[in-house]
């Protein structure tokens, strides 16, 4: 009999189990938010799934979630600030009792626009939504796991690693500052036991690309051909990734930017 090809999709389903139970997903609402969330299936998890505006994508996942045992909340909030970044992982923490893991998958665009056309306006918008708010994230929930570790993970793109889109220079360059936070923050989290990594995705299929960059179905395929695999990527190829970081998997690994890129730029 002719052997089937190796498709490079997990057969029977499973995903990486997470070592804590009190999980905190900024960013939720977004196609890479809600694949990670069908990846938390696990029963007894403690999970909070935060939103801007689209609290509506999130409330089936909190159904289902619920009929399979586990604690879910949804949580709205503006990150583009230090105080609701701090008050976002406050109210969790206090929810949870604590938190053992926070992933950070927001990200947005001001305006697209060539280099020459950015505003000063579009350009800080961008730092503090891309940049600013992974931070202070991190930074209040360091706090929390101070005394008893947890693991952090924050999301780059693989693009500002090559200069950033023609139309997105400000998102690059505050996706290149998150890897170099991911380093500082790695370092310092070391000493107590606090593992931080970050991905960061190539061309994945979400509606940032038709909702955003407003591409078009033929915009799409010709940029998947541009990568080495000859196709784009999927949410679940990142979320299988971040699950691997918050696994026992990840328990040597801290201070690393992972691309999933399907090689692009090679």
């Amino acid at each position: 009999m002719k052997e089937k090809p190796w498709s490079g999709d997990a057969s029977d389903g499973r995903w990486p189990r997470p070592v804590g139970r009190r999980i905190l997903l900024a960013g939720a609402s977004g196609g890479l938010g809600r694949a990670l969330l069908e990846g938390l299936a696990e029963r007894g998890l403690w999970v909070g799934a935060h939103f801007h505006r689209q609290k509506k994508a999130l409330q089936a996942w909190q159904r289902k979630a619920g009929e399979r045992g586990q604690r879910t909340r949804l949580f709205q909030a503006d990150l583009r600030h230090q105080t609701a970044c701090h008050r976002l992982v406050d109210d969790f923490a206090a929810w949870a009792g604590g938190i053992d893991a926070l992933v950070q998958l927001t990200g947005d665009i001001e305006r697209p626009a060539a280099w020459d056309r950015v505003s000063e306006k579009d350009w800080n918008v961008d730092l503090a939504t891309n940049l600013g708010g992974p931070f202070f994230l991190a930074q209040r929930a360091m706090k929390h796991m101070a005394r008893a570790g947890g693991r952090i993970v924050l999301t780059s793109t693989a693009s500002a690693r090559h200069g950033g889109g023609a139309t997105t220079l400000a998102y690059g360059v505050a996706k290149a500052g998150v890897e170099c936070l991911i380093k500082g923050l790695a370092r310092v989290g070391a000493p107590r036991k606090i593992l931080v990594n970050g991905v960061a995705p190539g061309f994945i299929l979400t509606p940032f690309h038709t909702r955003r960059l407003k591409r078009t179905p033929a915009d799409l395929l010709r940029r998947s051909r541009e990568c080495l695999l000859k196709r784009a990527g999927k949410p679940d190829d990142v979320a299988r990734l971040i699950l691997y970081f918050l696994s026992a998997g990840g328990n040597y690994v801290t201070g690393e930017c992972f691309s999933v890129s399907g090689g692009d730029w090679l």
